[in-house]
């Protein structure tokens, strides 16, 4: 298995990919190395060879593949918001491709939904708050202000995160969908707004936007 995992960082990406093919039925079937197999396939997303690569159709078929049998939702909500991230890397066949996987995985993982449907914990107390008014000419000190993270008890989501299931998806909005929604894709998911339940983003995710 090691030696299989170090193929899958060799200077040919294709054939990372049919390593990572073995390794996902050896990892499936027998039920070993399984978190070290999703973290490799989790951060291939951000490889850039997967750009040029001639094997998108075998890339996805594995991804569907693994996603399909993970057992992990909060590891295939990381998956899917690292999906959307690096679609605007990609030219269209690419991207219709994740936006039908993910739908696919949608009715697979009805959880999935929560991504669009639930605002992240925390998200409306944003706002400086200040005490009882002070006397004439005494200053005005805002109380102290806290960021949402780990720091004040709650976790927010990271990207940068090697492990998919230590990335706090399942804390989060899928905000990618809107980049996504309006970039240069409008033509293409106006094409498929009807058939892609990712693409019908809540509106509460648009009430932030500027425009």
């Amino acid at each position: 298995m090691d030696t299989l995992f170090r193929i899958t960082h060799s200077s040919n990406f294709n054939t990372s990919i049919q390593a990572l093919m073995l390794i996902e039925q050896l990892a499936t079937s027998n039920h070993i190395e399984v978190d070290r197999f999703y973290r490799t396939l989790y951060e291939s997303l951000l490889d850039s060879r997967l750009v040029n690569s001639s094997k998108h159709a075998l890339y996805l078929n594995l991804l569907f593949r693994a996603l399909r049998s993970d057992l992990s939702v909060k590891r295939v909500k990381a998956f899917a918001k690292r999906m959307l991230q690096i679609v605007t890397l990609h030219q269209p066949p690419f991207i219709c491709g994740v936006f039908y996987l993910l739908r696919e995985l949608e009715a697979m993982f009805p959880a999935l939904k929560t991504l669009l449907n639930d605002p992240e914990e925390g998200g409306e107390g944003d706002e400086e708050v200040f005490g009882e008014a002070a006397e004439p000419g005494a200053e005005m000190v805002p109380e102290t202000h806290v960021p949402f993270s780990a720091s004040n008890g709650k976790t927010s989501y990271d990207g940068r995160k090697r492990d998919p299931e230590h990335s706090n998806a399942d804390k989060s909005c899928l905000w990618e969908s809107v980049s996504s929604a309006y970039t240069f894709m409008v033509e293409l998911l106006t094409m498929h707004r009807s058939r892609f339940l990712f693409i019908s983003t809540p509106q509460y995710l648009f009430s932030h936007l500027v425009f």
